[in-house]
């Protein structure tokens, strides 16, 4: 990547780093107070923005009063979705077709040094190190620790290039190398959801009725790769999405949703059917909302009325029920949905441009607020709008693809805040910063 930085007198960063040369400092003598104070860093973090038909990617600073751009990278090709690395720190660039992810430091992470947190703020910038592999393409995170890229392989290749997965965190990032990998004997459209030493990952049977898996197996990690432990009973075919939160693992299914509790660090249950009567292919959580999740559904065919539905799922309870937002009716679309960062807050915006707000409230969800005319004019084809939250202060970030803007809103009402001119069509974006 070729970056054009605008410089900037970052004092914050200076101040950073002369902090993080001091505690360097030993803790020999008994006599001197060398313990180091918490050193917290007030930053909205930065946000990711890709241009359509473009390999610009820009990093826009929050802590501007008009987000301005922090700095332009040339990406090596266009990107096809942009990720955030477990604790923050990296944009993980996706380009599908060219089989890498490209990964930039946004330049703002905290650490751990026993005895205290340390933030820093920096220039953020391009790394040479990428993760490669067929076909990149659903990406599952364990919050905080690790994540996966499940790579689907590639039919078509001479030789056939198989699926697997590349799993990492941001301290291999910063080294450099993988944490751990694994290889399936065949393309699949798939996933690999990681939940500390293990890997629930996708199988398909001989007989499924489609391309898509039709189980979960559990591997475990062994080094820096996995070793098969057994294969999950309950089958789920047409299996696609999924999300792990508290004790659970939920995957969508041709007829409602797997359900997989994790009863130890080295076992899986057996699973169990949450069924619906549509195919679930999209399943939304939030690590602050442990063992609830929203499955997300499309019901009908053109030229007849399509809708998205949605269900709530309990995994304590092993229970699933419709969820209906605030006036959702037939005909309606999601065309961007997620939570706020404390993971209370549900935000669906429909094809019509308006965004329906949802919150929990004694145990299920609620409505809390709809606001009419967010994306004042719709796209009618792709690039849609995104909806990214911001994991630091209490803001959701809307592109509005028409407009040319980036559309803030106050993630506790769901209320615009401002419309900031963006000057191109943005497509992917995403947060990157501290989490609070």
């Amino acid at each position: 990547m070729n970056a054009s930085v605008q410089l900037r007198p970052w004092a914050l960063s200076l101040l950073a780093t002369a902090l993080l040369a001091a505690c360097g400092g030993g803790v020999d003598e008994p006599e001197k107070d060398d313990k180091h104070d918490a050193v917290t860093i007030a930053t909205a973090g930065r946000l990711a923005l890709a241009e359509q038909g473009s390999k610009t990617l820009r990093l826009h600073d929050l802590d501007s009063a008009t987000a301005a751009v922090e700095a332009s990278y040339t990406l090596e090709h266009e990107p096809a979705a942009l990720y955030t690395s477990p604790r923050g720190r990296y944009a993980l660039v996706v380009q599908r077709l060219q089989d890498q992810v490209q990964i930039l430091d946004g330049g703002i992470w905290q650490e751990d040094h026993g005895d205290h947190l340390h933030d820093y703020k920096q220039g953020s910038r391009a790394l040479a190190w990428k993760i490669t592999g067929p076909r990149p393409t659903h990406y599952d995170v364990q919050a905080g620790k690790q994540a996966a890229f499940f790579m689907d392989g590639n039919a078509t290749a001479s030789p056939v290039q198989n699926a697997g997965v590349r799993l990492f965190t941001d301290a291999s990032i910063a080294a450099g190398a993988l944490v751990a990998s694994t290889d399936l004997a065949a393309p699949i459209h798939g996933l690999g959801e990681p939940v500390d030493d293990k890997l629930l990952l996708v199988s398909r049977a001989a007989d499924a009725p489609d391309s898509l898996p039709t189980h979960l197996n559990l591997h475990l990690r062994n080094g820096s790769g996995y070793t098969f432990v057994r294969q999950v009973a309950t089958r789920c075919n047409g299996m696609h999405g999924s999300f792990s939160s508290g004790a659970y693992t939920v995957a969508g299914c041709l007829d409602g949703m797997l359900l997989v509790q994790h009863t130890g660090a080295t076992t899986v249950d057996d699973g169990r059917k949450l069924s619906t009567p549509l195919r679930v292919g999209t399943i939304a959580g939030h690590p602050r909302l442990p063992g609830q999740f929203i499955g997300i559904a499309t019901e009908g065919a053109a030229p007849a009325p399509v809708t998205t539905r949605f269900y709530a799922v309990d995994g304590e309870r092993a229970s699933v029920s419709d969820f209906v937002p605030e006036g959702w009716s037939t005909g309606r679309l999601r065309r961007a949905h997620g939570f706020d960062r404390s993971g209370q807050r549900f935000f669906v915006l429909d094809d019509q441009g308006s965004l329906v707000v949802s919150e929990r409230r004694n145990g299920a969800w609620a409505p809390l607020a709809r606001v009419s005319g967010a994306i004042p004019a719709m796209p009618k084809a792709a690039p849609w709008p995104v909806l990214v939250a911001n994991g630091a202060v209490d803001e959701l970030y809307l592109s509005d693809p028409v407009a040319k803007q980036l559309v803030v809103l106050d993630s506790k009402t769901g209320a615009v805040k401002a419309r900031r001119d963006l000057g191109y069509v943005p497509t992917v974006i995403t947060w990157l910063g501290i989490n609070r």
